[in-house]
């Protein structure tokens, strides 16, 4: 007998990308919080496939001044990517690519960081106590999934690895599929 069926199909992950954990539309709670010193903040995130980090992205808050620096870290510290920021905007989401992508295994944790003397970051306290953010192919995981995240490090640019009340300092990534 005759059959009639109907289906719809999507894109492979991946596919809509270079993507990010957050849009552009996205905006912190406090834009500058009200502390001065030179501060490493990041977040530790993963991707569901094998790709490649081409840059870093932060919020930035007009009070947040100097030169910024992005950074891609392994979990366990070893710097696999760094570029200065240039020609930012005075607020909003500033980016910087690295002068060559960096491949990123699936299911494999990273932090990304930036450095700023200035302090002044962006921040959202407790952002990750209760949940991550599943942005596929991207997360920024969870508090207690592989550790804390909202990751910071005061003093010289350094691999962030000190947390405090899960807060998300909107550090984020440029994701693409092939480099």
């Amino acid at each position: 007998a005759d059959y009639t069926w109907s289906f719809t199909t999507v894109a492979a992950v991946g596919a809509n990308c270079p993507c990010s954990i957050w849009d552009g539309t996205a905006v912190p709670a406090t834009v500058s919080v009200n502390d001065p010193s030179a501060i490493e903040v990041g977040v530790k995130f993963q991707s569901d496939i094998d790709g490649y980090i081409t840059g870093i992205r932060f919020y930035k808050g007009d009070s947040n001044t100097g030169t910024h620096i992005g950074n891609l870290w392994s979990s366990d510290g070893t710097l696999l990517g760094t570029a200065t920021f240039a020609n930012e905007t005075a607020s909003g989401w500033q980016a910087v690519n690295f002068a060559s992508p960096v491949a990123v295994s699936a299911n494999t944790t990273y932090v990304a960081s930036y450095h700023t003397d200035a302090g002044f970051y962006s921040a959202n306290s407790g952002y990750f106590a209760t949940g991550g953010v599943d942005n596929t192919p991207l997360r920024a995981l969870a508090n207690g999934v592989d550790g804390g995240n909202g990751v910071y490090g005061y003093g010289a640019s350094a691999f962030p690895n000190s947390t405090y009340n899960a807060a998300n300092y909107w550090v984020d990534v440029v994701f693409t599929t092939t480099p």
